[in-house]
Parts: structure tokens; C-alpha cells; sequence
């Protein structure tokens, strides 16, 4: 009998143990979190921009899209041209599954007046691995909206997201670096390429560029539902493919799904994938990005065409 009361007694101070060790990781976790999102609240380079595009900015325009829109677009210009203020919230390798999500904490907020999508293929349009788009999404899924998206597509990520550690563990040593850098981002998140299209690539034979593409079902329903939300809110959208050296590898063929969604919804699109720029190697950084003095003058172009 008494070692039986032992025995109950030992799996008692055993689950207490362990309720314990899980209490205290629960409480580091949150700490954690609480820490990670104080960092970023006051970080500086990427990870500002990035903060202040989901939680503060307040624009008139607002553009969005990949590195094509980070490093092709000019607020400066664009607000001399339009009157109105202007933030580039263009984030490199990424495309509409983040920047959709931002749009829902963004819209929350407030309406811009105008927002500026840049389509690229690669990041808009084609299959590929989207989970890869939503990790800089996690640290906002405190956000109702932002947590049913995410776990929307990944269900999985339904528990893990309990986590704050889990929600910033690929942003740490961006965070970190980001600590040390302050001050106003004077560009409004447009980030210069200097230096032109290296000798080899201009050289190369032409290729041929695709027509068609392997379109992801996924990020052409968002695309639309951005369409929609625009137009529902009273914000105007224009879709833009801004331009590649020589056509960067599509042709205007494979940007139908989009050409598809602005006739719907009553939406610009202007082409400049393939166009005069196209053909301009000193005015490109690389056979996809335009160079400070080739964004300088593809945005004046384009903020010419806009009218609200």
C-alpha cells in the first residue's frame, strides 16, 4: 500500500513538473514575442519599412508588388506628378500572397486614394511554393484577418501559430541587424539600383520569351479578390508590368489572367513589360531591374498616365 501511495505521489510531482516547465515556456514565449515585436516596432531598414507598411502607413498611393515594384517606383516623382503623398510597399521575392495579406491590415486602417500593383509573373502568376510568401506575414497574425488567411491556406499553421517565437523565427537576424538602423526612410521605401546590365547578358542571343505559363489558381483568386476589394472600398487599382530588359522572358501573353481581371473590374493596365525601356541596356541594373536613372524615367512615364 505505501508503495502505491509512493507511486501516486511521484506521477504527481512528475505532471506538476512538467505543467510547470510548460508554464515557463509559455511565459518565455510570450516575453519573446513581446520583445521581437518591441524590436520591430523601432527597427529601422527592411524591417521598418515592413512595420510601417502593416501598421502606420496612411498614403495616398500606395504601391505594391515584388523587387520590380521596390526598385521601380519613385514616390517622389509620384507625388510632384499626382499631388499626392506616396509609399512604395514593394518587397523583394514576394508578390500577392504577402502583399494581399498587407492589403487586409493596410485596408482596415484606411482607403488609399490609388494603389499601384506591379505584376510579375514569377511571384503573381506562376506555381510555385507559396508557403515560402507567408513567413513575413506571420509576425502580424496577432491581426484576425491576417491569422484566417494564413491559416486559410495552411491549416497546420492553426497551432504552430500559438507561438510568437514560431511567428518571428525567420525574421531574428533580420531584426537584428534592422535594430541599428534608424532614422525616416526619406525614400519612402524605394530602394535605388545603381550600376548598369552587365556586358555578357546584353551580348547573349535573344531568347524567345514564354507565352504561356503554369498558372497558380491560388494567387489569381487573389489578385481578383484585390480587384474587388479596391473597387468596394472606393480605392482605384492599377495594374502595371513595368519593364524588363528585352522582355525579361514572358511575353505579353502570359500576363492574360491579369489583362482578364482589369477588364472585369473596369482597371488600368499598362504595359511596359516590352517597350521602348525594353531595348535600353544603360538604363537597367539587370535583366529584370531597372537602374535609379531608368526608375526615374519609367515612373515619370507612368504617373503621367495615371488620372484620377
Amino acid at each position: 500500500m505505501a508503495h502505491l501511495f509512493m507511486g501516486v505521489s511521484n506521477l504527481k510531482k512528475f505532471l506538476i513538473n512538467i505543467a510547470i516547465f510548460f508554464a515557463i515556456l509559455v511565459v518565455v514565449d510570450f516575453s519573446l514575442g513581446k520583445i521581437f515585436h518591441f524590436i520591430q516596432a523601432r527597427a529601422g531598414g527592411r524591417t521598418g519599412t515592413e512595420y510601417y507598411v502593416c501598421e502606420r502607413a496612411s498614403e495616398d498611393v500606395i504601391i505594391m508588388g515584388s523587387s520590380r515594384a521596390s526598385h521601380h517606383y519613385v514616390p517622389e516623382i509620384i507625388t510632384e506628378k499626382t499631388g499626392m503623398s506616396c509609399f512604395n510597399a514593394g518587397q523583394d521575392g514576394n508578390g500577392i500572397i504577402l502583399q494581399y495579406g498587407r492589403w487586409k491590415m493596410l485596408s482596415e486602417r484606411y482607403s488609399p486614394k490609388l494603389l499601384i500593383y506591379d505584376v510579375n509573373p514569377d511571384f503573381d502568376l506562376c506555381k510555385n511554393d507559396n508557403m515560402t510568401y507567408v513567413d513575413r506575414l506571420k509576425p502580424f497574425c496577432s491581426n484576425a484577418d491576417v491569422r484566417h488567411y494564413v491559416t486559410g491556406m495552411y491549416h497546420m499553421e492553426e497551432l504552430k501559430l500559438f507561438s510568437q517565437m514560431y511567428r518571428y523565427n525567420y525574421k531574428i537576424i533580420e531584426m537584428t541587424s534592422d535594430c541599428v538602423k534608424n532614422g525616416e526612410d526619406k525614400l519612402k521605401g524605394y530602394i535605388p539600383l545603381v550600376g548598369e546590365i552587365r556586358k555578357e547578358v546584353v551580348d547573349a542571343p535573344r531568347l524567345i520569351n514564354k507565352t504561356t505559363i503554369d498558372y497558380d489558381e491560388i494567387k489569381n483568386y487573389y489578385l481578383e479578390q484585390l480587384a474587388k476589394e479596391c473597387k468596394d472600398k472606393g480605392t482605384e487599382l492599377v495594374f502595371v508590368a513595368s519593364p524588363s530588359f528585352r522582355g525579361g522572358g514572358y511575353g505579353i501573353e502570359a500576363f492574360d489572367a491579369v489583362r482578364k481581371i482589369a477588364e472585369k473590374y473596369d482597371l488600368p493596365f499598362l504595359y511596359y513589360y516590352e517597350s521602348e525601356y525594353s531595348e535600353n541596356p544603360k538604363i537597367f541594373k539587370d535583366s529584370q531591374h531597372l537602374n535609379d536613372e531608368g526608375a526615374h524615367m519609367f515612373t515619370e512615364d507612368m504617373a503621367s498616365r495615371i488620372s484620377l
